[in-house]
């Protein structure tokens, strides 16, 4: 992801701007948000679901050398049409993701780390602080636009779901159960849905 950069002008629809300079290194402070019924209208229609019902984000800030580590505990409940009934229902997400937010030049000594590491080294590259400041819901909303299933499907759906493989953030950190979808298991999930609808020994047409 890209710096989340709070002086623009465009206003995010679920902003929460955290001061990082005002929290005390060696104490973290947790921060509790909960998106408006106008926050959440405009989540939707940004994020393209039928209704984003609620969104709640807890979000714990640790000093660290050059900005701050941050854990976001996130749940969030939405309308979604179901790809197999084509029926409205109501799907739940959770997610526990940790990035760092590190200013310049930490952030690009970190970034230069990352290109010289080993490609089995699986660490998220750090989001970039800017003007000391970093937006807590503009990014809460970026890690619950992920967690959203691509192809939703109602617990009345017949058939066995889709099997997605789930990577998390950062390895071993996150709780089992609530890593953070990588971007390319979504593609997986395509080609395996293809190659499940393909007759054997023939071609889709």
């Amino acid at each position: 992801m890209t710096g989340t950069d709070t002086t623009s002008a465009q206003t995010p629809e679920f902003s929460r701007v955290i001061e990082i300079e005002a929290i005390e290194p060696g104490e973290p402070r947790t921060f509790s948000y909960a998106a408006t019924p106008a926050e959440c209208a405009a989540l939707g229609r940004r994020l393209q679901q039928e209704q984003i019902l609620s969104l709640e984000v807890g979000v714990t800030v640790t000093r660290v050398r050059g900005g701050a580590h941050l854990v976001f505990d996130l749940s969030g409940r939405l309308i979604q049409t179901c790809v197999v009934t084509n029926l409205r229902f109501e799907a739940s997400v959770s997610e526990i993701v940790e990035v760092d937010a590190l200013a310049e030049p930490e952030y690009s000594r970190r970034l230069a780390a990352l290109d010289a590491a080993e490609p089995e080294d699986d660490q998220e590259p750090p989001e970039q602080l800017v003007d000391g400041r970093v937006d807590a819901g503009e990014l809460a909303t970026e890690y619950f636009s992920l967690a959203i299933d691509p192809y939703p499907r109602s617990p009345e759906a017949p058939g066995e779901p889709v099997e997605r493989e789930v990577f998390t953030l950062r390895g071993g950190n996150a709780p089992e159960g609530k890593g953070r979808e990588h971007p390319f298991a979504k593609l997986a999930a395509l080609k395996q849905r293809m190659d499940t609808d393909t007759p054997e020994g023939g071609d889709a047409s």
